[in-house]
């Protein structure tokens, strides 16, 4: 059990996590679809990907390898957060959770819009019975993690800091930062450069929030000065 605490510090812990795991997630679909296509690099930016071998049925495990991980790494939050040793591990294990920005992976594909699907309907064609299938497993990958995170919050109004970390927080903290950094690589050619077909600024950002992450981590605990 934890109680949620939001100070400037947390939020700052928080980024750097939420950073962390999407640009791991993009990571994972770069280095995936390396290896699918025999060891030719694709190109990454912050938000996009694509492989060496493009039209492959093969590079759409690339495409599933992300949100298999970011699934993975919900599901090890959940572990940490029901192991409760301390309350440094329960509360990252919180942030893990949301970290993976659930309430994205589950709305999205509602109108065909995320990894999930685009893999999905190119393999098994774009059916009513792909369409619901993805959107079922989904589902059922992430509401046990989220279940696991509500019964967790002690504070009172549990449902409304719920509501806040799966629809709100993560993305007001985060989501400026990473667009921006999108419209300046992509959008702008700001350090745009690839070193093993990834922009110089996404390599740029991966070393800063890992620096941050383990310099201001031990904030995840919102009540640890």
């Amino acid at each position: 059990m934890i109680t949620l605490r939001i100070t400037w510090k947390y939020l700052l812990a928080f980024y750097c996590v939420i950073m962390l795991y999407v640009s791991l997630h993009e990571l994972v679909h770069h280095f995936a679809g390396f290896a699918v296509c025999g060891g030719v690099w694709g190109f990454k930016s912050f938000n996009y990907f694509e492989t060496a071998c493009e039209g492959s049925g093969w590079t759409y495990l690339a495409t599933y390898m992300g949100p298999i991980f970011s699934f993975a790494a919900m599901w090890a939050g959940a572990y940490l957060l029901k192991q409760g040793k301390t309350p440094y591990r329960s509360h990252l294990g919180f942030a893990l959770i949301f970290a993976q920005l659930p309430a994205q992976r589950m709305i999205t594909p509602f109108f065909k819009m995320n990894d999930e699907f685009y893999a999905s309907s190119a393999l098994f064609g774009d059916t009513p019975l792909v369409y619901w299938s993805v959107l079922l497993i989904i589902w059922a990958v992430c509401i046990p993690p989220l279940v696991v995170a509500y019964r967790s919050i002690e504070n009172r109004r549990a449902w409304l800091w719920f509501a806040n970390f799966f629809l709100l927080l993560p993305y007001i903290i985060w989501g400026p930062v990473f667009g921006g950094l999108e419209y300046l690589m992509v959008g702008r050619g700001f350090l745009d450069q690839t070193i093993y077909g990834i922009g110089l600024l996404f390599i740029i950002n991966e070393v800063v929030t890992i620096a941050a992450y383990w310099r201001f981590k031990h904030f995840i605990d919102p009540f640890r000065e």
